[in-house]
């Protein structure tokens, strides 16, 4: 088991029309059982579409049931059956064509944080699928602690809700520890895994300087203060100065801030600011994780800036060493946001990488 504790948190929106192509029944088979699921059909949340990006469409919710591990289906409870009260309305949008593609939030973020032009890009290649967890966002306040082992169950019940055919599964820093627990408690439930400026954790891993942890457990952190940690040429690194980024990185910077400014906003509560920054800490000194990569059976890239420093670049090789068969892409000069930093080279990576 992985569980690292945390809290809750939450935020609400008011409900519009179905937007999803998300058949109504599904049958699906477990380990264990052949169960009949009925998937309601996603709600969308009025006055959520991003202008000048209408491929995004709006946000929509879907309720999920989070699933048990080593299981890849569970039947959503019905009203006054056990569980009933523990299904989570979770906010996501889903766009493009082709193979599916699950997007990872990692810690502070929401849906607004994936750059519009690298999802575009996505959107031509994969059915891209990107959401809040519960107690973020559009995503309704979470039920339970925020564990790794819980996140990594809710996203499983993700799957099922939205019919994701064995998606590839992309997870950003936290949201690549939540990848990789998915991948040890739910393994029939992906493809493969894209880590991207993530970690196991451990006490082995390579952790952030204190200022960088400062910075991300603060409640009153801004985009554009978290911007500078974010992009090449960070305070953590080798011969810089504080908040400068080299020119590429700079224009890198701009531009993903210009772009998270323009959307909907999508904004992580001060609770949940605080169960992820707890539930990193704990991962930082938890072995669980770590020892799980082990048993990853599925094929696995992994993508790190050599200059990042939310997530050393030894944590990128770290993951590399202890997941049998990973293949691992260096983004030279690039920090924690290296697949916004290096688009093009990172889309490249990705579609060589999926085939």
């Amino acid at each position: 088991m992985l569980a690292l504790t945390g809290c809750t948190a939450g935020a609400s929106s008011p409900p519009g029309g179905a937007t999803s192509s998300v058949p109504a029944d599904s049958t699906s088979t477990s380990s264990s059982t052949t169960t009949t699921t009925t998937l309601p059909p996603p709600v969308a949340v009025a006055g959520t579409s991003v202008p000048g990006e209408a491929f995004l469409g709006a946000v929509s919710r879907v309720p999920v049931v989070a699933i048990p591990p080593g299981r890849s289906t569970a039947p959503l409870p019905a009203a006054g059956e056990p569980g009933y009260l523990s299904i989570e309305q979770v906010a996501f949008r889903q766009f493009g064509s082709g193979p599916d593609l699950l997007l990872i939030m990692g810690q502070d973020g929401s849906m607004a944080w994936w750059e519009p032009s690298l999802l575009s890009t996505l959107a031509q290649h994969y059915r891209v699928t990107e959401f809040d967890f519960p107690g973020v966002g559009y995503s309704e306040p979470a039920l339970a602690p925020m564990t790794l082992d819980w996140l990594a169950d809710e996203t499983a019940g993700l799957i099922q809700a939205l019919a994701l055919a064995q998606p590839t599964v992309l997870g950003w820093g936290l949201g690549g520890e939540v990848a990789l627990a998915l991948a040890e408690r739910h393994p029939a439930s992906e493809r493969s895994l894209v880590l991207v400026d993530s970690s196991a954790g451990g006490p082995e891993a390579a952790r952030p300087a204190a200022s960088v942890t400062t910075l991300l457990d603060s409640a009153t952190a801004t985009a554009a203060s978290l911007a500078a940690t974010f992009f090449g040429g960070s305070s953590a690194s080798a011969g810089s100065s504080p908040g400068l980024s080299p020119p590429g990185g700079a224009v890198a910077e701009a531009a993903w801030l210009a772009a998270i400014e323009s959307t909907v906003p999508d904004d992580v509560t001060r609770a949940a600011l605080a169960d992820e920054s707890a539930l990193q800490l704990g991962l930082w000194s938890n072995k669980s994780l770590a020892d799980a990569t082990g048993s990853v059976v599925v094929p696995t890239l992994v993508v790190f800036g050599s200059d990042d420093s939310v997530f050393p670049a030894p944590d990128g090789l770290l993951l590399r060493r202890s997941i049998a068969g990973s293949e691992r892409v260096e983004l030279p000069d690039a920090g924690y946001a290296s697949m916004f930093e290096d688009a093009s080279q990172f889309v490249t990576a990705l579609e060589e990488f999926t085939g």
